[in-house]
């Protein structure tokens, strides 16, 4: 059986909600709403949400908040 070469690319970075939490100093429940927002890049993984790296800096740049 012949290895075939997957081109690989590498993988996103992914915050969870408690890393986003500790990066801006919020609450929980603040977290959360922010994280069901339609306008909020998150995703659901599993029974989780996350939010890759590069959509977040693309969020806070076309938001006020910093």
């Amino acid at each position: 059986m012949e290895k075939v070469a997957v081109a690989s690319k590498p993988m996103p970075v992914l915050y969870t909600m408690a890393d986003v939490c500790k990066m801006f100093i919020m609450g929980k429940k603040a977290c959360s709403e922010l994280f069901h927002r339609k306008d909020f890049p998150a995703q659901k993984y599993g029974r989780s949400y996350m939010v890759e790296e590069n959509a977040l800096l693309e969020y806070l740049k076309t938001r006020h908040i910093l």
